[in-house]
């Protein structure tokens, strides 16, 4: 972020939690974050992930700490919110990134599978946002963003257990920014479609799916993860403060037909 970026967008003082922080989209989000001036958490189930994306912040000269959890866990999430608050002071923004997908066919679908999606994607946002919320109602402000999917908006075939799982996360976000919002609360959503990291892999290597599904994108290229970055320092800061229960497609146009 330039040093010159337009007050309303600095985070300066503020301190983020971001799940799924270790690969992907939710690298670049914590990094932008911290560019943008936070300190943050960075949270995963696996922490040789999750240290190379602290170093980066630790570079731009932000605080970052690391912490072991697994979202589908009530214990676990405890025990996440509270070492962000012993070691961080406070919570100001919480980033539900954690998630997982998998495509197969619903009538050959596992009922664990299906349980498996439900819990990551949309239990563990539930969890994560009830252990957060003291700590954000405490400062009287905060800014909570889950990452729900464009398939959480229009349907996909073979992904029902993913689809149900993000359609109930923008739900669940419309019905907290209604709660919340008395508290000082924001909650929104960035629904993303199809981006460069390693979800997307199976799709981005193979270049005659690739060319096909781009036909279905109006800007015809995907998502680059650094925009993903910025979508979150906007929500995330004074520059969206009016701005509650909303969902943004970041998806090249994709979910507009």
């Amino acid at each position: 972020m330039p040093s010159d970026m337009l007050p309303e967008y600095k985070l300066d003082g503020r301190v983020a939690l971001v799940t799924g922080a270790g690969t992907g989209l939710g690298a670049e989000i914590a990094v932008a974050l911290a560019e943008a001036g936070a300190d943050v958490a960075l949270a995963g189930r696996r922490i040789e992930a999750l240290r190379p994306v602290g170093a980066r912040i630790s570079g731009l000269g932000r605080r970052a700490i690391t912490v072991v959890a697994d979202v589908r866990s009530e214990e676990s999430v405890a025990a996440m919110t509270s070492k962000v608050a012993d070691e961080l002071g406070h919570l100001d923004i919480l980033v539900n990134n954690a998630g997982i997908f998998g495509r197969a066919a619903t009538a050959t679908l596992s009922l664990e599978r299906w349980n498996d999606d439900l819990a990551t994607n949309l239990t563990g946002p539930f969890l994560c946002m009830r252990a957060a919320h003291p700590l954000l109602a405490s400062r009287g402000r905060g800014s909570i963003i889950n990452i729900a999917s464009i398939a959480g908006l229009v349907g996909r075939a073979g992904l029902a257990a993913y689809c149900a799982s993000k359609a109930g996360l923008v739900n669940l976000t419309r019905a907290l920014a209604l709660e919340w919002a008395t508290d000082g609360i924001r909650v929104n959503a960035i629904a993303p479609g199809q981006f460069d990291t390693d979800m997307g892999a199976p799709l981005l290597s193979n270049p005659d799916a690739l060319r096909e599904f781009l036909k279905s994108v109006p800007l015809r290229r995907v998502g680059r993860p650094r925009e993903a970055g910025l979508i979150a320092v906007m929500l995330a800061s004074d520059a969206s403060a009016f701005m509650t229960g909303q969902v943004v497609s970041l998806d090249g146009g994709a979910s507009s037909h």
